[in-house]
């Protein structure tokens, strides 16, 4: 055995994996991202096969990006909505029905439901198609990274959840209005 001081150069027999949270902070920024890009693709699908008449309110980010300031909206979309949002979409929910016994695939359709009917309310048709997709995603990310416990999932998905946030964030003010 070789005793080696601070200040060699590792070699590759050292190296090792990324550090877990690094691992869920990726995570979180692919699956926000893609959960992003779907929920662009539904909105835009939406719209182009649903009549304007049945849209519903106009609720989404555009709406606050006009009520509010700047820094206030950037924390109310990336650390208060992702905390509030996860803790009530994914993390009651999803283990209430695992409690229960149920499946993934039944909680991740329930999740999705639940979130959809909430944007339905305060939404309309429209926020609620593109929230079934969302909750659809968010349920799944939070069952994924489950194993480990609570808290990874809750971390993960919240992360991913203000990933997603920032992305259709930076959309509105580019002018892609939800």
């Amino acid at each position: 055995m070789q005793v080696r001081s601070s200040h060699d150069l590792s070699s590759p027999d050292d190296d090792q994996a990324a550090p877990p949270v690094l691992q869920l902070a990726l995570a979180g920024l692919g699956w926000g991202l893609l959960t992003c890009m779907l929920c662009f693709a539904i909105l835009f699908l939406t719209k182009w096969l649903l009549p304007p008449a049945y849209w519903g309110a106009h609720t989404g980010l555009a709406k606050f990006k006009h009520e509010m300031s700047l820094p206030l909206l950037v924390f109310w979309v990336v650390i208060y909505s992702p905390i509030l949002e996860t803790f009530l979409g994914q993390l009651l929910p999803l283990e209430i029905l695992k409690r229960l016994g149920a499946s993934r695939q039944l909680s991740i359709v329930i999740g999705a439901l639940l979130w959809a009917i909430v944007h339905f309310i305060s939404g309309g048709l429209l926020h609620a198609i593109v929230a079934l997709g969302s909750g659809a995603m968010f349920s799944f990310v939070y069952l994924r990274y489950r194993a480990p416990g609570v808290a990874v999932a809750y971390a993960t998905t919240t992360f991913s959840r203000a990933c997603n946030n920032i992305a259709i964030l930076i959309a509105v003010f580019y002018g892609l209005d939800a």
